[in-house]
């Protein structure tokens, strides 16, 4: 997720009244830039706005849910996926978790408050790895200024023994 405060929501859903369920509630839990889209098609032509997180049915029109993760992924790797579906199949959500989805939520009345939990962790876990990515990037530049110096005090030293 790019913008960790305020990310880029992509709704893939076929059910218009499932998906204004969806975005409705997710606007009045100040989500509000938000996308959504009818098949997966029209979601892939759009890919270049960066969504940081796309919640899309298993089983969306004209390829799998897999199938459409696998494809952004190739070009978007850093996006999040939540999927969506009204099959309560375990091996599924395993297989789906494997590759990379961030969850897996059965449609159901508790499903939207579910989706508000998951879209938070989401952000939180992006935090924490973009955290971690700078603690790592500010360690290794430590190391390469500290060799620097170094190299710099044995040049000195070198120059002026002559």
């Amino acid at each position: 997720m790019q913008n960790i405060k305020n990310p880029l929501i992509f709704i893939v859903e076929d059910s218009v009244v499932y998906k204004e369920l969806i975005l409705g509630h997710l606007q009045s839990k100040k989500f509000d830039k938000i996308n959504t889209f009818k098949s997966g098609g029209e979601c892939l032509k759009e890919l270049s706005q960066n969504p940081d997180l796309i919640i899309l049915d298993y089983s969306i029109e004209g390829m799998s849910g897999l199938e459409f993760m696998r494809k952004v992924k190739e070009t978007n790797p850093e996006v999040d996926f939540i999927f969506l579906s009204g099959q309560n199949d375990v091996e599924v959500a395993v297989k789906i978790m494997k590759l990379g989805a961030f969850d897996y939520i059965v449609k159901n009345e508790h499903s939207p408050t579910r989706l508000v939990k998951a879209i938070e962790q989401a952000m939180v876990v992006t935090k924490n790895r973009k955290m971690k990515k700078g603690f790592s990037i500010g360690v290794v530049g430590f190391f390469i200024m500290l060799f620097l110096v170094i190299m710099a005090i044995i040049m000195i030293t070198i120059i002026f023994q002559l």
